[in-house]
């Protein structure tokens, strides 16, 4: 798809209030919150298309797949309301108020000069305050990624950070036999296929700047490391040394950590993807898996089997001293840090299912997320911005690829690919 390409990307961004002081600002981290209702009327504008249609409809779905917000449905807007202009003069927000709508978000759509130009104010019904106006221009094949980006936007001025609805996700999908690489955006449109190897290839992650993409394969017959640029068109360093590599995180924009398996040993590696220096940073008789660093590089979370059953395990990067983080049950594995550092989330088998998890560094507050009823939940992985957790789950022979609010809540399945995908990860 063409790159998008904003001519004019904002009139204006204007807080009648700071987002500390904002009558509808959602405290999306404290451990319940009401969801705001907001309500998005048909778009006004002149075009003759059924764009506007869709444009809607994408942006409503958006605003609702963010778990913070109910979406008032087309069904409680009479004609008076639908027939109001945009602006504030325009607008009856005792009208609104009576069905219940906290924030309204009003948008106009225009040609010009065979590019979309789309305007949109959201006011919050309460007082009638602007709290949002924003303006983008771009290419009609864009169009998707423009209410993406609004929707992301509507996102920071109830919650006080974007969202991400324009974010892309790195997924495996395919057969037993045959797994390839792919990205999509978040509502499954433009999803890319990256390899083409006709064989297994898993375990991918991609670097803070997105510019890299690590991922094993058995394209050339054994398991080996491959890292590539985050197009897919070449790769630029690989590690073929006999034996298993998996479970690779990034540490950096360089570098990256992953575990490798040989015989009865296991290392877990740091490999500089610039210079190519390989360290070890740790090296056992058993299982070492599933690296996940912390952000500031001092921890790092791993599995290992030191005590007999898969458990997870912390270590202190800079003194090398190591502590054990679960003990319920007899499997606790793909441990993976938030990008705030303040949890972990993880996997653990309970009752026969396996269960996306989350605690604290220090093992504290192990909260059970998922409800699988015999489902296989795995591969967990933050959001940028925390606030979201993505995964995998397999029932009956399909896995999907699911989103979940950090505290398990809203829990949605996502429509990436036909046939389902696993080992997600979002890219930057």
């Amino acid at each position: 798809m063409k790159s998008l390409k904003w001519v004019l990307a904002i009139i204006a961004f204007v807080f009648t209030a700071s987002l500390a002081e904002a009558k509808v600002q959602i405290d999306v981290y404290g451990k319940s919150f009401k969801r705001l209702t907001i309500a998005v009327p048909s778009f006004k504008g002149e075009r003759p298309d059924n764009i506007k249609t869709e444009m809607n409809e994408l942006l409503n779905k958006d605003l609702e797949l963010s778990g913070f917000f109910i979406v008032a449905p087309k069904s409680l807007l009479d004609k008076e309301l639908t027939d109001e202009g945009v602006d504030k003069e325009e607008i009856n927000f005792g009208n609104w108020r009576s069905i219940g709508v906290e924030l309204l978000c009003k948008v106009r759509l225009a040609n010009k000069e065979d590019k979309v130009a789309l305007e949109a104010w959201v006011y919050d019904s309460m007082d009638g305050s602007l709290m949002l106006a924003k303006r983008y221009i771009a290419e009609p094949i864009d169009w998707r990624r423009v209410i993406h980006r609004l929707a992301d936007e509507i996102i920071q001025v109830a919650t006080g950070e974007k969202g991400i609805m324009s974010s892309r996700i790195l997924f495996v999908s395919g057969s037993r036999f045959n797994k390839e690489l792919y990205t999509a955006d978040i509502d499954g449109a433009s999803h890319r296929k990256l390899t083409s190897f006709k064989s297994i290839t898993l375990s991918p992650s991609v670097s803070s700047t997105g510019k890299y993409v690590a991922y094993t394969s058995y394209k050339e017959g054994k398991p080996n490391l491959f890292i590539m640029d985050s197009l897919g068109s070449r790769d630029i360093r690989a590690d073929r040394e006999d034996g298993m590599k998996l479970g690779s995180h990034w540490l950096n924009a360089n570098t990256l950590v992953f575990s490798y398996t040989s015989g009865r040993y296991s290392t877990i590696y740091s490999l500089n993807v610039e210079t190519g220096e390989k360290k070890i940073i740790m090296k056992k008789d058993g299982i070492l898996a599933s690296p996940s660093v912390s952000p500031d590089g001092s921890k790092m979370v791993f599995v290992s089997d030191m005590y007999g059953s898969a458990q997870i395990f912390i270590r202190d990067m800079s003194i090398g001293e190591t502590k054990r983080l679960t003990y319920s049950g007899n499997y606790n594995s793909a441990p993976s840090f938030s990008p705030k550092g303040d949890r972990i989330a993880f996997v653990s088998k309970l009752d026969g299912s396996f269960e996306i998890c989350t605690m604290r560094p220090d093992g504290s507050e192990q909260i059970v997320l998922t409800n699988g009823n015999g489902a296989v939940n795995d591969s967990p992985y933050f959001s940028p911005c925390g606030r979201y957790i993505i995964y995998s789950s397999r029932s009956g022979g399909k896995s999907t690829i699911n989103l979940m609010l950090f505290n398990g809540e809203n829990r949605r399945v996502l429509k990436l690919i036909e046939g389902g995908g696993e080992q997600p990860k979002f890219m930057p």
